[in-house]
């Protein structure tokens, strides 16, 4: 052998280098939000979305963008919430646009003091761009948006920051980025690629089995009344709490207004009539759960070969069978599909399937390491965070496992 490929450690690099790495990296992109239903990128921003999640009734109707950009974000709904909506557009040095990310900030201090929600709504990348920062600059740039918007409603007196001197600290709030993504299939690739994207990034799926979420119908409430067929889709929901990424759970408190101030936002669109039996039904699970404990569960994500197993605790067919059964025309047509037939057919299928990804993951080499203390992260903290015990197919952990028992931090 005449030569070989030299691997980096990230422990290695001084705080400056990432930065410099970073910049390097951004500066082929330029991000712009657009504050104006009248911008020229309008159009074009929401074109890309409704093409994207539009047919699935997953998107907001077009007046109703229109209306989040021209509204007052300073003067709260009639229960207290403060919203504020954003749509981002990314170009290339070309000029050509490249990746959209809409959303929402959330806030009521009637429902918890100091939490601040960013909901991530939507986000498309177009395929001359993935694979580059740019995914990761519009998973995280609503927060920087986040900071702007407590900043300016505690000036205005309208919230009191824990501590308004503290911007690097979220001024003393709890900021949670909270997104929504349809639960594992293996026959969907996309699936396992956008779970290990966030299973990355730190985030944690609020157990179903306490928090069965459903997106409601964004269709056109006329034409849902009129066909009589209102499709809630029954979505996991992905949080990643700032600065605490690494508890095992979530006080009730939080998932309560998590879930209120979501429908809060969908309320700004959708009919009441088709509101209130998906948000009542986590709100009645999380009561019912307080009784026993005063947390739900955050079941981590996936983040490469290793643990991929953590994907059958998502496994969306299963997730159906438990938590979802009669709740939505999507719940019972999924359920009635191929996948119970593949199941019924191969008992195995769940485990082959994940062991085809697991061999395509470790097919690719990894050139970049995060410390020369195997197992370790670049901040020193066990990688992954913690073995999760084996589980029956496709189950979630109950509160006897060891990953999520009353310890507060999976670290």
């Amino acid at each position: 052998m005449s030569k070989r490929r030299i691997r980096l450690c990230l422990k290695d690099l001084y705080h400056q280098d990432v930065v410099e790495m970073i910049e390097r990296e951004t500066r082929q992109f330029s991000m712009w939000e657009i504050l104006d239903p009248s911008d020229p990128d309008f159009e074009a921003a929401y074109g890309i979305l409704w093409e994207a999640f539009g047919p699935q009734g997953e998107m907001e109707r077009e007046e109703a963008i229109r209306r989040f950009l021209a509204e007052d974000s300073y003067s709260p709904t009639a229960d207290g919430t403060f919203i504020r909506y954003f749509l981002l557009a990314a170009r290339d040095n070309q000029g050509r646009l490249c990746g959209v990310r809409d959303g929402t900030v959330l806030l009521n201090p009637r429902y918890d003091g100091d939490l601040c929600v960013v909901y991530l709504s939507h986000i498309y990348t177009k395929p001359a761009a993935r694979g580059t920062v740019l995914s990761y600059w519009l998973r995280i740039a609503p927060v920087e948006i986040a900071c702007e918007y407590l900043a300016e409603l505690h000036r205005r007196d309208l919230i009191t920051l824990p501590n308004p001197d503290l911007p690097g600290k979220y001024f003393g709030m709890r900021l949670d980025l909270a997104a929504e993504m349809e639960y594992f299939s293996p026959d969907e690739r996309q699936s396992w690629q956008r779970i290990l994207f966030y299973g990355r990034g730190g985030f944690d799926v609020v157990n179903p089995r306490h928090f069965p979420y459903l997106q409601p119908d964004f269709r056109d409430p006329e034409l849902i009344r009129a066909t009589g067929t209102n499709e809630p889709r029954p979505f996991m929901v992905l949080v990643r709490r700032m600065g605490r990424e690494r508890q095992a759970t979530m006080p009730i408190e939080e998932a309560s207004a998590l879930m209120r101030l979501l429908y809060d936002d969908f309320a700004c669109h959708c009919a009441p009539e088709f509101l209130d039996n998906s948000l009542q039904l986590v709100l009645d699970r999380l009561k019912a759960r307080a009784q026993l404990k005063n947390f739900v569960e955050l079941l981590p994500l996936p983040a490469g070969a290793k643990d991929i197993a953590r994907l059958k605790r998502i496994f969306r067919y299963t997730i159906f069978q438990r938590y979802y059964q009669g709740s939505s025309p999507v719940v019972t047509e999924y359920l009635d599909g191929p996948m119970r037939e593949k199941i019924r057919e191969t008992p195995s299928y769940l485990d082959d399937e994940l062991g085809k990804i697991v061999r395509e993951l470790e097919a690719r080499p990894m050139f970049v390491y995060a410390s020369r203390a195997k197992e370790r992260t670049w901040e020193d903290q066990p990688d992954p965070p913690q073995v999760d015990p084996p589980d029956r197919e496709g189950d979630a952990p109950t509160d006897h496992d060891p990953v999520l028992s009353s310890s507060p931090g999976r670290a």
